[in-house]
């Protein structure tokens, strides 16, 4: 799940950001009023996003908090503000911000700006890969678009893939997601030293299986049975560990 850090120092607004992001199906990492407490909040939650209000409690402005953050860990920072002046604005354009929002903010428009940013993050430095209209592959893990929101999933989570019909179903340890991506494409994208393809419609997590039947030419992950093609049977046993 995308994980949300809420910088604001007025309750009425971080209550209505935290409501929000809820709504949206994201998770809100921490909520904190000034710099120090953010601080230690990115550090431990390590945030998807961040919505940072410019001017906070404490020594520390949004946009040095800002400064901060991206030194430690290029992050999208959506930046939601009372003051729209020009000399605030340029300050805040210094840190490369994802969206600079005017408070009192439209639900819509920092919707598509959380939604955006987090596209954007990945998008730079080969981070990021988009072969379809609903997936997002970062490293490690999937951003999923469901809807008007992005699931995040831990490709190390994913149990096996599987096509059906014009789409790769998707099937974690929490739900099954349906993609329109091509089973090769999706393969190009994982941990080659993890997935391995079992036959031309399944592609499984290697660790996650708990047998190998040979003789029917089966493989098991859970209780689900996923078939072995005899073109694979020999790439995935010398994939494994056998005594």
């Amino acid at each position: 799940m995308v994980k949300v850090l809420i910088v604001e120092d007025e309750p009425n607004y971080s209550d209505t950001l935290e409501m929000f992001v809820d709504e949206l199906g994201y998770l809100v990492s921490g909520v904190a009023p000034e710099g120090e407490m953010a601080t230690r909040l990115f550090r431990q939650e390590q945030p998807d996003i961040v919505l940072m209000d410019i001017h906070l409690e404490g020594q520390l402005s949004g946009v040095e908090l800002a400064r901060r953050f991206q030194k430690a860990q290029p992050t999208p920072i959506i930046f939601i503000t009372s003051f729209s002046d020009k000399e605030t604005f340029a300050k805040a354009k210094e840190t490369a911000p994802s969206a600079y929002l005017t408070k009192p903010f439209d639900p819509e428009a920092l919707e598509r700006s959380m939604e955006l940013a987090i596209q954007q993050a990945f998008k730079g430095g080969g981070k990021f890969s988009q072969s379809n209209s609903n997936a997002v592959l970062a490293p490690g893990c999937f951003f999923i678009k469901e809807r008007n929101r992005l699931v995040k999933i831990n490709q190390y989570d994913i149990l096996w893939i599987e096509v059906e019909d014009k789409y790769c179903m998707l099937h974690s340890t929490e739900r099954t997601f349906a993609l329109r991506l091509s089973l090769k494409d999706l393969a190009q994208k994982l941990d080659p030293e993890v997935f391995v393809q079992t036959h031309r419609s399944y592609l499984v997590n290697a660790p996650k299986i708990k047998e190998i039947d040979t003789h029917t030419y089966v493989v098991r992950i859970g209780e689900k049975e996923i078939p072995l093609g005899k073109t694979h049977k020999e790439e995935l046993l010398n994939r494994l560990n056998m005594l």
